[in-house]
């Protein structure tokens, strides 16, 4: 996997020395990754995951007013060489439900209560 492209590492890296609340959910496949490990070691807090399956969203969330998402991989390739496309949305109502996946999943994947059946379906394994 590529993980994240460092140049958007740096950026990150400069956002979050401004103050800026950086928050990551990537796929645990990319667990390793150079950019990863440094962002984390900056003190970036980043959540994986944890399942069989890809992580496969791609959106940003800038100031719970604007959301990037799209096919784009920020990625080496995502940068170049693939055939990518982002959108920019401001609609309140769309950055509202984007803002609502991204702590769905927050949440989830700072527990280990959970896993996924073989529908890939999520399986809640816990009592509160």
């Amino acid at each position: 996997s590529s993980g994240i492209n460092a140049e958007y590492g740096d950026i990150i890296l400069e956002a979050h020395a401004r103050g800026v609340q950086i928050r990551c959910i990537c796929d645990n496949q990319d667990e390793d990754g150079t950019v990863l490990r440094e962002l984390r070691s900056h003190g970036i807090v980043i959540r994986f995951d944890k399942s069989d399956y890809l992580m496969h969203h791609k959106f940003v969330i800038i100031d719970n007013k604007m959301v990037l998402t799209g096919s784009y991989n920020f990625s080496r390739g995502g940068m170049g060489i693939n055939r990518e496309n982002i959108i920019i949305v401001h609609y309140p109502h769309i950055v509202e439900a984007y803002y609502k996946e991204f702590q769905d999943m927050w949440e989830l994947y700072g527990t280990s209560k959970f896993s996924y059946n073989f529908r890939k379906e999520l399986v809640y394994e816990g009592t509160g």
